[in-house]
């Protein structure tokens, strides 16, 4: 093994923000210059309220605070060892990502997410405008406008997290206990969809349900393009029963290669507290319009156990991208401990034991810092 797993780990930056005194005044005697210092206290705050906003900046800058936007997010710095050959340990800059939040009118919304993913660096040659230095990437994750006339539903035009599964929607670094995803997750079923989403739910027989349906463009086809006439159609349904829910998905599109996808997956989830159990199967069937076809599928299952500040988590993960191929298979065996300074405060060490049936075996170990900001 190139690299021994040895690591250690973070310690605590705390700021503490002691506020001045406020010094008290007797009021023994000198009534009269108390009342003086009232009556012109009155006087400034008289202005104040009938100050008229006269130049330009000033009138904009009113505006500016008139018209609040929500912001919230999250980011993450870790430190990253491997054996994989042909790769270096390394530290890295991980995540920034902001999410606008909007809420136009009553039943409108706006939202967005941008994602700085390993400090991104664009920088052009001054004598031609060409890139003379890019790294990282800047991806505008979500960004879709919301109508809300009741509780029960809504819809959504933009770009959304394709509704699938557990993971894919609710992937947070804050809130899930590593740093790594799943193997298959964004494989299977597409990470974003461009397009409309409508979603309903509604409780019956003590059950709450939840159903998404949605058109998009598909996968490949973000932005401004759709690169072939067909599109994506797909959906999700979640039944949840106490600290239980399961559900399924389900996603079809023709992709720019005259590719037929068809995705399935199931999903459950138990919140026992202190216990948290989830697990995901996904299947994919693969036609094209000449050759064979094959099949890619993967399976995930996470047990989660929370004992004051700190949490232990283990997951088994397998990933098959093609049933015709005998040394395809990767599975993954991960172990984790997180510790929660404050509710948005994580420090998470993490290893990762990756077996492919090609041979080309390797371990991880990665220890991070996460903060979220404000209400993810």
């Amino acid at each position: 093994m190139k690299t021994s797993f040895k690591a250690m780990l973070f310690i605590m930056l705390l700021s503490f923000f002691l506020a001045p005194p406020v010094l008290a005044q007797e009021e023994t005697g000198g009534g009269s210059e108390l009342e003086k210092l009232r009556t012109e206290n009155e006087e400034i705050r008289k202005r104040l309220d009938t100050l008229e906003l006269d130049n330009e900046e000033a009138r904009h800058s009113f505006g500016m605070l008139s018209r609040f936007v929500e912001v919230s997010g999250y980011a993450d710095a870790e430190f990253y060892l491997t054996d994989k050959d042909g790769e270096s340990s390394r530290f890295r800059v991980r995540h920034l990502s902001l999410f606008f939040i909007k809420d136009i009118q009553k039943e409108w919304k706006l939202f967005s997410e941008i994602e700085y993913e390993d400090a991104p660096l664009i920088e052009s040659a001054h004598t031609t405008d060409d890139a003379a230095n890019v790294q990282g990437k800047l991806f505008v994750e979500q960004m879709y406008v919301e109508y809300h006339p009741d509780l029960a539903w809504d819809i959504r035009f933009g770009r959304f997290l394709t509704p699938a599964g557990i993971w894919n929607i609710y992937h947070y670094p804050p809130y899930v206990p590593t740093q790594e995803r799943p193997l298959m997750v964004r494989k299977i079923f597409p990470q974003v969809s461009d397009g409309v989403q409508a979603r309903y739910s509604f409780n019956t027989g003590g059950y709450t349900f939840d159903t998404h349906l949605y058109a998009a463009n598909g996968a490949g086809n973000p932005g401004r393009l759709d690169r072939n006439e067909n599109k994506a159609m797909g959906a999700r349904l979640n039944a949840g029963h106490g600290a239980l829910s399961s559900g399924i998905s389900l996603y079809a599109e023709r992709d720019n290669s005259g590719v037929e996808r068809r995705a399935a997956g199931a999903h459950f989830m138990a919140n026992l507290s202190p216990f948290k159990f989830q697990a995901e199967y996904q299947y994919r069937d693969n036609d094209p319009e000449t050759g064979a076809g094959f099949i890619d599928r993967g399976f995930y299952a996470q047990v989660m156990y929370d004992i004051g500040a700190w949490t232990f988590a283990a997951r088994y993960d397998w990933y098959d991208p093609d049933s015709g191929s005998k040394d395809a298979d990767m599975f993954r065996y991960t172990g984790a401990l997180n510790y929660h300074f404050a509710e948005n405060v994580v420090a998470k060490a993490e290893y990762n034991r990756n077996e492919l049936e090609s041979g080309e075996d390797y371990n991880e170990a990665i220890f991070s810092i996460v903060v979220a900001i404000g209400d993810l």
